[in-house]
């Protein structure tokens, strides 16, 4: 937990100052803002306190004050950690969205789930196995997509569990990269299912006609009825959640775990409803739903792609993932890179192209750099 080879004092002043600024070191009971006045005893932490804290809530349920005497710190360091990554939408200041941040990072969110009628235990609720591979954007299971189905174009009406499809092998692909979890486990759970499939501007997506599995990754993102009577949706929240990802939608920047980050909030404004019988929210709620499954609606008509042309964009996309790493780079470099004879028979906009697609299903990351799109390769913590 603590970086003991470290001597704060002996440090340089700019060094003192970042690591307080990264929320690393702190006295004997609390978290340093600033640097301290005197030579009090201090400790540093081997990583941020909010990393630590979020690494304790995977593990299990605790309460702002079990995690603060873990720690040796405040409730209220630990209570400012908790809202940062709880709370709905971006981040006044830093126009940031952490709970978005935390399902790229993490494939979870912190959810309150129990009470001894004094205090709330929170945990980090990953997202189920079933969700990531039948329900990756969780609509179906949290938003009721299925109610909306028909509106998106259908491009496999039913596979029967045990029959497999070629089009299932892309998906799983796909989807297999996106959790890094193997494709062939994905393919084998999947194909278990009777399923069909409708087209999106992400990717194909199957669905199921069992409730049963989609209702048990509701219940599990239920949180405890305490956590609805402390924090309320209003018109107003609910505005500027439906903004933001209106926003999103013109700048180009959904992906995957910007659909699981609205269907988690939203689901959490209609669970507000039930518990409190606020039911004037209700109309607003569907109507912001409405609008985001109309989202999911692909750019264009599907069409039949010549076999040729598909196994291109594979070679492809499978060389620009060879290239990518951790490292940034811009769409022309990444063209730099390909090999001689790919190069010959690629124009650089196609491969930007196989770079919005891969960025947009979550597969890489994208950023925004001096008016320049940059991606790379997040590295991610494997499936367990």
């Amino acid at each position: 937990m603590y970086a003991d080879d470290v001597d704060f004092y002996s440090l340089s002043e700019t060094k003192q100052r970042r690591l307080v600024h990264n929320k690393r070191v702190a006295t004997t009971d609390q978290l340093l803002n600033e640097l301290p006045k005197g030579k009090p005893a201090v400790r540093i932490f081997e990583r941020s306190l909010d990393q630590l804290v979020l690494d304790q809530l995977e593990q299990g349920q605790y309460t702002i004050e079990e995690l603060a005497n873990h720690f040796s710190v405040q409730p209220a360091d630990v209570r400012r950690i908790l809202h940062k990554y709880r709370r709905r939408g971006s981040d006044d200041f830093t126009n940031e969205n952490f709970k978005l941040n935390l399902l790229e990072e993490r494939h979870g969110v912190i959810r309150g789930v129990d009470s001894d009628g004094r205090s709330l235990y929170y945990t980090l609720q990953t997202i189920p196995f079933f969700a990531r591979v039948v329900d990756p954007t969780l609509m179906f299971s949290l938003l009721g997509l299925d109610e909306y189905v028909d509106t998106l174009p259908h491009i496999a009406e039913h596979i029967p569990g045990g029959k497999v499809t070629e089009l299932d092998e892309d998906y799983a692909f796909v989807i297999g990269e996106y959790w890094n979890i193997d494709p062939e486990e994905v393919f084998e759970y999947l194909t278990e299912f009777d399923r069909a499939y409708v087209d999106t501007s992400l990717l194909p997506l199957p669905y199921i006609e069992d409730d049963d599995h989609y209702e048990r990754v509701s219940r599990r993102f239920r949180q405890v009825e305490g956590v609805y009577r402390m924090f309320r949706g209003t018109s107003d929240h609910i505005q500027e959640v439906g903004e933001e990802f209106i926003g999103r939608i013109e700048q180009n920047q959904v992906g995957i775990a910007t659909y699981q980050v609205m269907s988690i909030d939203f689901a959490d404004f209609e669970w507000y409803v039930d518990q409190s019988g606020d039911y004037v929210l209700h109309n607003e709620i569907s109507d912001w739903v409405e609008q985001i499954a109309r989202s999911l609606q692909p750019d264009e008509p599907t069409k039949d792609i010549d076999d040729s042309t598909e196994d291109t964009e594979i070679n492809l996309r499978d060389e620009i993932q060879l290239i990518l790493s951790e490292k940034h780079r811009t769409p022309a470099e990444i063209y730099e890179e390909l090999p001689r004879d790919i190069q010959l028979g690629t124009d650089k906009s196609e491969v930007k192209a196989v770079l919005e697609r891969l960025a947009n299903t979550g597969v890489i990351s994208k950023k925004n750099e001096k008016s320049t799109c940059h991606y790379f390769q997040r590295q991610g913590k494997t499936w367990e």
